[in-house]
């Protein structure tokens, strides 16, 4: 105890450790380090350089008002040729391809002949940016799926002389879309746009405006879009329907076969296919397991009466007309008439069934000499001042740039 108090004892020295010391980074470590970091950021500054420029150089165009038809006679697109009959096909599927990278989970063969089974006349795949020829015969017809959008703004090259590989990644203006489908035009038979719906990819305001379009994905497994379809129709653009899969594992019953194109043609081939198909001789269905439980006998126009005749009767038979407004139902019945009046400018039918719907393409008024085919054209004025002003934009940045880092403080 000598001299300490009961109950205190002094604190104990907590022992130290020595901490290890880190050698300075040599001179070369450091040079290495930013050699890597700016190899890395000029590997990332290249494409985003390039898809700047891309969005900044496109041109601009100047749209049409709309226009809706017009002409004292109406175009029927079922009056068909002698010996035409009605054909079950698919445009849209899609198998493995680019080493799998893309959604498809069979080989070209194996989804061609999935749709054989089912009954299908004709079935085309559709890969990205890819023609797939693998078991060519003479309905083939060399398709493609256009499109890397994050927005899904895709379409679909019928008859491709080509593939197009320019695209708006990041989304897409209205001019950019209008210079997609003249470049589409230029190197295919006929260009469709795809599954509007899905993620608003093309809304019913572009559809009105854009031009150089023949056909649209108004039935899809990913939405059907009649509020753009009509859009289209009422601004006087002649544009018809197509059903169809978008397929991409054939394996699941449950996604085959679930919307589909009947073509009215004299035959399978891809030259009277695509015929068929640009004059509008075709019905879009929604079913399941491309089973049909009615079927068209003809669309008659006398006069102003518009005639439907099927081969069973039908829940429910609607007349369609501008803006999407419906003119007449029809309940219960295998024929249906409608008289079509002054204000009418086309009128579409669909017919409900009790396993499918059947989407008829529209009666448009005409002159009788040719369909109104309205197109964007090029602003040359405002597309080079809109370049111009980016080019001194340019300049100008780059200026700023190299002045703030060739800039040195000053000493104190």
């Amino acid at each position: 105890r000598r001299g300490c108090r009961v109950g205190i004892h002094p604190p104990r020295a907590r022992p130290t450790r020595a901490r290890p010391t880190r050698a300075p980074p040599t001179l070369a470590r450091v040079t290495a380090l930013r050699t890597v970091a700016r190899a890395v950021g000029a590997l990332l500054l290249v494409p985003a350089a390039v898809v700047a420029w891309e969005y900044a150089w496109t041109p601009v165009y100047h749209f049409p008002p709309p226009r809706p038809f017009a002409g004292a006679r109406w175009y029927n697109p079922y009056e068909a040729p002698l010996g035409a009959v009605w054909r079950a096909a698919n445009f849209h599927a899609h198998s493995a391809a680019w080493g799998s990278l893309t959604n498809g989970h069979q080989s070209a063969a194996e989804v061609r002949a999935a749709y054989r089974r089912l009954g299908a006349d004709v079935a085309q795949l559709s890969n990205y940016h890819l023609i797939d020829s693998t078991g060519a015969d003479s309905t083939f017809i060399p398709t493609y799926e256009y499109g890397y959008s994050i927005t899904k703004t895709h379409r679909l090259a019928l008859g491709a002389r080509g593939v197009n590989w320019l695209d708006f990644p990041l989304g897409q203006s209205r001019d950019q879309m209008q210079l997609i489908l003249d470049r589409l035009r230029a190197t295919a038979a006929l260009t469709v746009i795809n599954h509007p719906v899905m993620r608003h990819g093309h809304t019913a305001t572009d559809l009105a405006a854009l031009g150089n379009y023949d056909l649209i994905e108004a039935v899809s497994s990913y939405g059907d879009s009649p509020a753009e379809w009509d859009a289209a129709l009422s601004s006087g653009h002649a544009v018809w329907a197509l059903g169809s899969d978008d397929n991409h594992d054939v394996r699941r019953a449950d996604l085959l076969g679930r919307c589909w194109t009947m073509v009215l043609t004299t035959s399978t081939r891809a030259d009277a296919v695509l015929q068929a198909l640009k004059a509008g001789r075709q019905v879009a269905v929604r079913g399941a397991a491309l089973t049909n439980d009615n079927a068209l006998r003809g669309v008659a126009m006398l006069g102003d009466t518009l005639t439907v005749t099927l081969e069973r009767v039908a829940r429910h038979i609607r007349f369609i007309g501008d803006s999407g407004r419906e003119l007449a139902d029809v309940r219960d019945a295998a024929t249906a008439r409608h008289v079509t009046g002054a204000g009418d400018s086309y009128v579409r039918i669909v017919i409900e069934n009790a396993a499918t719907t059947i989407w008829t393409n529209p009666v448009v008024r005409w002159d009788g000499a040719a369909l109104p085919d309205p197109r964007p054209t090029l602003d040359v004025a405002a597309t080079w001042a809109l370049r111009l002003g980016i080019i001194v934009l340019y300049g100008v940045v780059l200026i700023l740039a190299r002045t703030l880092l060739s800039s040195r403080p000053h000493p104190s």
